[in-house]
């Protein structure tokens, strides 16, 4: 990394410390003048951390050595870079400082742990890791891995790689869940949170956040489907009248057999409003009692289940759709998008113009 100031370790006291001395680094591709201010920081008297101020940009990288030279040419002693392109003094609290810098000068694992929670919820990656120490990618990526081992990382990608902290996605996972829990308080009669809300509240890449929530799923913490996101043990409200339409509702799919019942239709009956209709068939299909497609497509679950009984007993291994229409007495505008929910579910799988049996 070419750059005109690091943050360093020397391996001697400073004569005045806080203060601010100039001389040279000498790296072994040559020597540069430059200014050394040590910080001031508490415990690192014999071997203070400074920052080195060359005077033009100088290629330095984690743990290149140098002899630090006073303004005569004389060897004081001797530096080892811990931070190329250090933030600037007033830019980092003296403690944070302290601490960063100490993790850095303790070894490869706990640099390249440092480097993905300095990032946050941007992690680390590997061009940034490349430009930061002299490491090649196959040792790069082989510490990743046994920091992964450790559960102290998570890798999303491996080429080019791309690793992020355990504590910054714990972090995530902590703000979803209590986003979550007021967009329930604002929100009771939706079952979740839409993809893109999240996307747009949190900032992170898509791929951190789809990781925290697959990781608060497995937990038991939250449910995602269909591009909404809600915490597991949120029920939407109903009182005695929504339960009693969601009976009438039921009874409707049950009289339309393999027919589709419009939300137009159930609007007109029920004068519902379209939110209102949206969560009380998210009820309906939560309680198993429909399951509805891709394209809105809305079939009974009792059908459904009679229907893939008929299909897989039938003795066919394929069939196409006049089959499906004269098995089911569907015209095409039904037989289509229901053989389409049934390619979904697995039960049939397109094969040209027909239909295999699975």
């Amino acid at each position: 990394m070419t750059t005109p100031a690091f943050d360093a370790a020397l391996d001697f006291p400073v004569r005045e410390p806080g203060r601010v001395f100039r001389g040279a680094a000498s790296f072994a591709a040559g020597k540069v003048p430059a200014t050394f201010k040590d910080y001031g920081l508490p415990g690192r008297r014999s071997a203070p951390f400074v920052r080195v101020d060359a005077v033009g940009p100088v290629e330095v990288r984690w743990r290149d050595e140098f002899e630090v030279l006073d303004e005569n040419g004389v060897p004081l002693g001797r530096g080892v870079c811990l931070h190329p392109a250090a933030p600037p003094p007033e830019e980092v609290k003296p403690a944070r400082r302290k601490a960063l810098l100490e993790r850095l000068s303790r070894g490869e694992e706990e640099m390249l742990l440092a480097l993905a929670e300095t990032g946050g919820l941007r992690g680390a990656r590997a061009e940034a890791v490349e430009a930061f120490c002299r490491l090649t990618p196959p040792q790069v990526e082989a510490l990743a891995r046994a920091l992964e081992e450790k559960g102290r990382v998570r890798i999303l990608n491996f080429s080019p790689l791309f690793l992020i902290s355990q504590g910054a996605l714990d972090f995530l996972e902590g703000k979803i869940t209590a986003y979550l829990t007021q967009f329930h308080k604002k929100h009771p009669g939706q079952k979740g949170a839409p993809m893109e809300r999240l996307e747009k509240r949190f900032d992170a890449p898509r791929s951190v956040l789809f990781l925290a929530i697959r990781a608060l799923g497995k937990a038991g913490r939250v449910g995602a489907e269909g591009g909404l996101v809600w915490l597991a043990d949120f029920r939407i409200p109903l009182s005695a009248d929504d339960e009693k339409i969601l009976g009438q509702l039921e009874e409707m799919f049950l009289k339309g057999e393999f027919g589709a019942v419009s939300i137009e239709e159930i609007r007109s009956r029920f004068h519902l409003r379209p939110g209102k209709i949206d969560a009380l068939l998210t009820v309906l299909t939560e309680r198993k009692k429909i399951v509805e497609g891709r394209d809105g497509y809305i079939v009974h679950s009792r059908w459904l289940d009679e229907l893939v009984k008929m299909l897989r007993g039938s003795g066919r291994r394929e069939l196409s759709v006049a089959d499906f229409k004269a098995m089911t007495g569907l015209t095409r505008k039904y037989a289509i998008p229901l053989l389409e929910l049934l390619d979904e579910m697995g039960v049939t799988r397109r094969k040209g113009s027909s239909r295999e049996i699975l």
